[in-house]
C-alpha cells in the first residue's frame, strides 16, 4: 500500500535526521565552535510557535491522543547530552537563563557563550587549552527568540503521535526520567522503506530525550541521548565567564 510521510515526518528534528541529518544551506543559523554541526548550533528562527513558553503552562491540543508539549523548561535549564552523526560523537552541556546561554563540548572544553547586549548578542568562543578565543556580534537579535542546539533537535510537533508511521512501543526511562518509546518509519511514495528510528519521548515535557535513526543496512546515521536535566536553577552568575588571559580575535 502506498504510504507517504505526513507533514515532514511530523517532528522537525526527526524529519531532518531521516533525510540525511543535514541543515539546509539557506536555513538561518549561528555556527558554533564545536565538532558536530547540528547539535552545536543556535538557530535564529524563533522557538516553535506551536509551543507556549509561559512557565508552568503545557501546550494543550484539541486533537485526541496528540502529544502534549510543555515548553516551560526552555527558559532556564542546565542539561547534558550526547550527539552523534555519521560516526562523529560529541558530548555537550548547555546552560541557559534570561540573557545568557552557553554550550560546552566536554571533550575539548571549548565553550561558546551568547550574551544579550542591548538589541544585539555578543558571541564568544573560548578554548581553554590554547587560551584563544573569538568575539562576534549578532545584530538586532534577541536571545530569548533563539533555540539552542538541544531544543532544536529534540523538539517534537504535538501531532507526532498522530502520524500513522509512528507506533508506540513501551514505557522506559532516559536520564532517570520517565519516557515512552516509539518507532517511526520513512517511506518513498512507492511505499518502500528508506529509514526508521526509535524515539523516546520525555513524559513531562514532550521532547525527544533520546533518538536513534537507522539506515536500511542497520547502521545508526544520527542519534542523541539526554544524560541529565535540571530546570529553574540557573542564574547569570552561574553561567558567567571571563576573557581574562585569552587572546581574543574579532570576527
Amino acid at each position: 500500500m502506498k504510504r507517504i510521510i505526513a507533514a515532514a515526518l511530523a517532528a522537525v528534528c526527526l524529519a531532518a535526521a531521516l533525510t540525511a541529518c543535514r541543515k539546509d544551506n539557506d536555513e538561518p543559523g549561528l555556527e558554533m565552535y564545536a565538532t558536530t554541526g547540528k547539535a552545536t548550533q543556535v538557530f535564529t528562527d524563533p522557538q516553535p510557535t506551536e509551543v507556549t513558553t509561559t512557565p508552568g503552562l503545557p501546550q494543550l491540543t484539541t486533537e485526541p491522543n496528540a502529544l502534549n508539549v510543555n515548553a516551560s523548561w526552555m527558559d532556564n535549564f542546565i542539561l547534558s547530552y550526547s550527539f552523534s552523526e555519521n560516526g562523529v560523537y560529541s558530548f555537550l552541556t548547555e546552560r541557559r537563563c534570561a540573557g545568557i546561554y552557553s554550550v560546552t563540548d566536554t571533550a575539548t572544553g571549548i565553550s561558546t557563550y551568547f550574551l544579550q547586549n542591548g538589541k544585539n548578542i555578543d558571541q564568544y568562543v573560548l578554548d581553554p587549552t590554547t587560551k584563544k578565543g573569538t568575539h562576534s556580534v549578532v545584530q538586532d537579535t534577541l536571545l530569548a527568540n533563539l533555540s539552542t542546539g538541544f531544543m532544536k533537535i529534540a523538539y517534537l510537533d504535538p501531532s507526532f503521535t498522530l502520524n500513522p508511521n509512528v507506533k508506540a512501543q513501551e514505557e522506559d526511562q532516559v536520564a532517570g526520567r520517565k519516557a515512552k518509546k516509539f518507532t517511526q518509519s520513512s517511506y518513498t511514495e512507492a511505499g518502500l522503506l528508506t529509514a526508521y528510528a526509535f524515539v523516546w519521548v520525555d513524559e513531562e515535557y514532550g521532547f525527544a530525550s533520546k533518538c536513534q535513526v537507522y539506515n536500511l543496512s542497520g547502521a545508526i546515521n544520527t542519534s542523541w541521548e539526554l544524560q541529565s536535566l535540571e530546570t529553574g536553577t540557573m542564574s547569570a552568575e552561574a553561567i558567567s565567564f571571563s576573557t581574562e588571559g585569552y587572546e581574543i580575535t574579532e570576527t
